[in-house]
Formats: structure tokens, sequence, C-alpha cells
């Protein structure tokens, strides 16, 4: 599964300061906010470095600010065992956060 793939489903050396607002779990709703990591539908949660959702571990490589709360991040991931590196774009407005990685993202919300 690419990490594309994951990412649609849900709807994620040197990072700058400001990439931190984004930091934090989210889901597409808060009920997904309550499902525990061990499951396919665990909320994501993004840090500065890099994310972790479910059996998708990433770390980035480099985040891009593109303008006021929007960021290009490229990652290297560990998606079930297989080893890969893609480009994610993040957006933050308001209180929710879109992460595309395709035409089918899906706003976020952040979980408490």
């Amino acid at each position: 599964m690419r990490v594309t793939v994951a990412m649609t489903a849900l709807v994620l050396a040197g990072c700058s300061p400001a990439a931190t607002s984004f930091a934090g779990t989210w889901g597409v709703d808060q009920a997904q906010c309550k499902i525990p990591q061990d499951l396919a539908e665990a909320p994501i949660i993004l840090t500065d470095k890099g994310y972790d959702q479910h059996e998708a571990h990433c770390t980035f490589t480099k985040v891009t600010s593109t303008g006021a709360g929007s960021w290009k991040v490229e990652e290297a991931c560990s998606v079930e065992g297989n080893e890969q590196s893609d480009t994610m774009e993040l957006a933050m407005k308001g209180d929710t956060l879109t992460i595309n990685p395709g035409p089918n993202a899906k706003p976020l919300v952040r979980c408490p």
C-alpha cells in the first residue's frame, strides 16, 4: 500500500519552527480520534519531524512553507514494512488540516 493511499483513506532534516503548528493528532471526526493505533482506522499523529498512522511511519526529510498555513513535505516512509518516499501538502484553515496526497483529500479535525 502506498502512503498516499493510506492518507487518502483518512481523508500523512530541517523543519522550520512554523511547521510545528500542524503537530498533533488528527482525525476525520472526533470518533476517529478515539481509535487506537493498532487499528487501520486510527487517526494520524503528526510531529514537526514526521507522522505515524497505524502501520505507516514517516520521517519528514524536507518541510517547505508554501504560504501562510501551508507546507510541502517530502517524506521517507515505512508502510507495512515497505520503504518508500513520497510528498504531500499540508494546509491549515482555522481548526482543520487538509493533507493532500491526491484528489480525495478531506479536512481533518484536531483530536483532544
